[in-house]
């Protein structure tokens, strides 16, 4: 007998390879933009403060303490300003740029279509994310993930941020599940995926290829995707 019937993803760093589609768009930009003509020295320094000002800015937009424009720019301005560059307009450009190409991108996180195939049809699967509307929406049909999802909750449309347990109930409710605890929610960051589907009641997966250590239970661990199998039963 099954454990679950309904089983929720998270779709950035977890399904859609963020890491690489975002690189790919940055070291375009970075070209176009002539951003080592501007005082930048190479992509890769570059590189490394946009993703420590991204991830910043993302955790703070999950606690509802910045908003959407405030991800969609700063994430660049702040970026330019450690390199003494002080123009909004290249921030602006950028960021429009980056919104424009990287989520046509079609880089998947290793074993997510072998995955998807063998629960698709088995379990009602959906996404439940906190990325932009207009992005996710393209990234999931230009990747051919769009397919495989019955339903699909995007925070900026549901009105609330994952981990606050609203947008998980909405989304059991919505999915048609009987009980929440027929729910299970893969993701790969822990303030969000994890800590939010624990507090609604749901079996909660970090999806965590970086960590060597497990959690300890309630939490699942996997480091690769098809590990989940493992977790379902039958």
């Amino acid at each position: 007998m099954k454990k679950h019937s309904h089983i929720f993803f998270d779709l950035d760093h977890t399904l859609w390879d963020t890491d690489r589609n975002a690189e790919e768009s940055l070291r375009e930009i970075f070209i176009d933009q002539q951003l080592k003509e501007k005082g930048i020295p190479d992509f890769e320094q570059f590189h490394i403060c946009y993703k420590n000002h991204n991830e910043r800015l993302w955790g703070l937009y999950a606690e509802n303490k910045v908003g959407k424009d405030a991800v969609r720019v700063h994430r660049f301005l702040n970026t330019l300003q450690d390199f003494q560059i002080h123009d909004p307009n290249i921030a602006h450009q950028i960021a429009d740029h980056f919104v424009e190409r990287t989520p046509n991108r079609k880089h998947l996180i290793p074993g997510a279509l072998e995955l998807l195939d063998q629960l698709h049809g088995n379990y009602h699967l959906s996404i439940i994310t906190n990325g932009f509307k207009e992005a996710q929406h393209i990234k999931l049909k230009a990747s051919g993930l769009d397919k495989y999802f019955d339903t699909v909750f995007i925070s900026e449309e549901v009105g609330v941020h994952k981990p606050d347990p609203k947008i998980f109930n909405h989304a059991v409710k919505q999915a048609g599940a009987v009980h929440i605890s027929d729910c299970m929610m893969i993701g790969d960051t822990y303030q969000t995926d994890v800590f939010g589907a624990l507090n609604a009641g749901m079996t909660a997966v970090h999806f965590a290829p970086g960590i060597e250590k497990s959690h300890e239970l309630p939490v699942i661990t996997i480091r690769q995707l098809n590990e989940i199998l493992e977790h379902l039963g039958n």
